[in-house]
């Protein structure tokens, strides 16, 4: 049994460190996954440059390429704490990254009204996957990139409230024992592995969403 010393210092050690011995673990199985994930999300990142560029002032290209600006960002930070061991809070940030591209698409289709919505605050992010499912002919998505956001949508649902999923990422399949934050168990490594595939599945069609974006917002 830990005494209060000894718990107060793993929460101190969990609060301050920078999770480099755990990241390098991940790196160690991961690393030629992380730089396919870095090159389809620098081809994004040129992708939405060409669509910010022609915001000139305009609010509403404003509101859409900022939702494009945001889903990049979060997609990169969630395959940084997935890397980094927070399994959990990788996967509640991955939810806004499928939030923030089916918004982004949603805003951009001229005659679904979406934006307008949005931008007085009257359009629930909850509900952008489904509605994007729903048009996803009007909005020019191409079917690879439906299904993977269709099959991340569901299983990164499950993030979002507390599950076995949840417990599971707390205790250790390898060892007796529990986790404080940051881990990496070599009893998981399969599950991992989906989290990795799925981030670069998404990665490598992160610019076709983008490019249905500016093809959308073209025609106001």
């Amino acid at each position: 049994m830990e005494s209060l010393d000894q718990a107060r210092k793993i929460i101190y050690k969990e609060l301050t460190s920078n999770d480099s011995e755990v990241r390098a673990e991940y790196l160690a199985l991961f690393e030629a996954d992380v730089q396919v994930f870095s090159e389809e999300m620098a081809h994004a990142i040129m992708v939405w440059r060409s669509l910010d560029v022609e915001v000139k002032g305009d609010e509403k290209r404003a509101y859409v390429s900022a939702l494009v600006c945001a889903a990049y960002t979060m997609h990169i930070l969630s395959l940084k704490l997935l890397m980094s061991g927070s399994i959990v809070a990788a996967g509640n940030v991955f939810r806004q990254v499928l939030e923030s591209i089916a918004l982004a698409l949603l805003c951009s289709g001229k005659d679904l009204g979406v934006l307008d919505r949005f931008m007085k605050d009257q359009y629930s992010a909850n509900d952008a996957v489904r509605d994007v499912l729903r048009h996803w002919k009007a909005l020019q998505l191409m079917e690879d990139g439906l299904q993977v956001l269709s099959s991340s949508q569901e299983f990164y649902h499950k993030y979002s409230h507390i599950t076995r999923l949840t417990l599971a990422t707390i205790i250790s399949f390898s060892e007796d024992g529990t986790y404080v934050g940051a881990s990496f168990d070599n009893g998981k490594i399969d599950a991992y592995r989906k989290e990795v595939a799925g981030r670069v599945g998404l990665a490598k069609v992160f610019a076709n969403f983008v490019e249905a974006v500016k093809a959308n917002v073209a025609k106001w």
